[in-house]
């Protein structure tokens, strides 16, 4: 009875160990890598404000300043659109000023690996009305697992990618995050429709003269490694109307953004949570397995070394018993 139970708790260590072993496997190398890709389904609105800022409306040619704007950047997932490897999602942007003013608007729809982030030609993307611009580099946000390192990223008000370098790490509401900055421009981004007086764009010599508007932007944005989540965004935008000859003739808009504080905080909250459950799921789980199962390894080393010590002794008490030799003889 007491061999039997012998072989009932190795066979109980044993099965245990591969246990151990195999759900901390499936946490790393399956769990893990199925949760931290870019997910079909999303909403998700950011909203970049400045207290103060320079704007022309373009219909009267009035300057105004100090005018407090809001840009409201809402994105949504089309899941129907999307597979395995692919994700679609639409992005809406509009700079308005307090009162209700349209600044500035855009709109567009972009796929993307799911794995990389990386923007892929497929599922009827464009860019405000325009189904003909390539989109490339990261088309929304970094993925999980953010590296240190230079990123290219799509900018849909440039219409194009620009190269963003790894700055630093900081603290974001007690989150880790590293910090990141692309600036490009000026870049035209549309004609203004028709010629405009020539006065209203400092050339009083002039009747009418036609006008493109050029923009600039400095963005920087705080990325929490773990989710790839954005936790905070600064934008530096100037926008200018320029004539054919390149002569920079009238600001048309010029200020610095920034998420506000009530945000931020959302948005770190967010991206604790995915990171506590990255950090579960692909190192404390497997880890503890791994500790577990090596507690239950030794303790088989310890009962099958009993085993061997008492079979020895066994052996050893069985030569020792006087006249056994001569009884197995006879």
């Amino acid at each position: 009875m007491t061999d039997a139970l012998a072989r009932l708790s190795r066979t109980f260590l044993l099965t245990g160990i591969a246990f151990l072993i195999t759900v901390g496997a499936l946490f790393h190398f399956y769990v893990y890598p199925r949760t931290t890709v870019l997910p079909l389904e999303q909403a998700r609105i950011q909203r970049l404000v400045s207290p103060s800022a320079t704007y022309l409306d373009t219909a009267t040619f009035r300057l105004h300043t100090g005018v407090p704007v809001q840009n409201t950047v809402a994105i949504y997932g089309d899941p129907q659109a999307g597979d395995d490897r692919t994700a679609v999602w639409v992005e809406f942007s509009a700079l308005d000023t307090r009162d209700g003013e349209r600044i500035d608007y855009h709109e567009r729809r972009t796929a993307f690996d799911r794995r990389t982030g990386l923007a892929v030609e497929c599922c009827g993307g464009y860019v405000d009305d325009d189904p003909g611009v390539r989109q490339t580099g990261l088309a929304f946000r970094l993925p999980a697992g953010a590296e240190p390192r230079s990123y290219t990223m799509f900018d849909p008000v440039l219409r194009r990618e620009a190269p963003m370098r790894f700055e630093r790490e900081e603290t974001v509401e007690g989150v880790p995050a590293y910090r990141y900055t692309y600036s490009a421009g000026p870049v035209k981004t549309a004609d203004l429709p028709g010629p405009v007086p020539g006065a209203s764009v400092g050339m009083p010599g002039e009747r009418r003269v036609a006008v493109a508007r050029y923009t600039e932007i400095t963005r920087t944005i705080w990325v929490e490694p773990e989710s790839g989540l954005t936790v905070r965004t600064r934008e530096r935008r100037r926008d200018t109307l320029r004539t054919p000859d390149q002569v920079e003739r009238q600001v048309a808009f010029d200020a610095d953004l920034a998420t506000s504080e009530a945000e931020v905080r959302a948005f770190a909250d967010e991206a604790a949570r995915f990171r506590r459950w990255a950090l579960l799921t692909r190192e404390w789980i497997p880890a503890g397995c791994a500790v577990l199962a090596a507690v239950l390894a030794v303790v088989y080393g310890l009962r099958r070394k009993e085993r061997v010590v008492r079979r020895s002794a066994a052996a050893q008490h069985q030569q020792q018993v006087p006249g056994h030799d001569l009884a197995n003889a006879g």
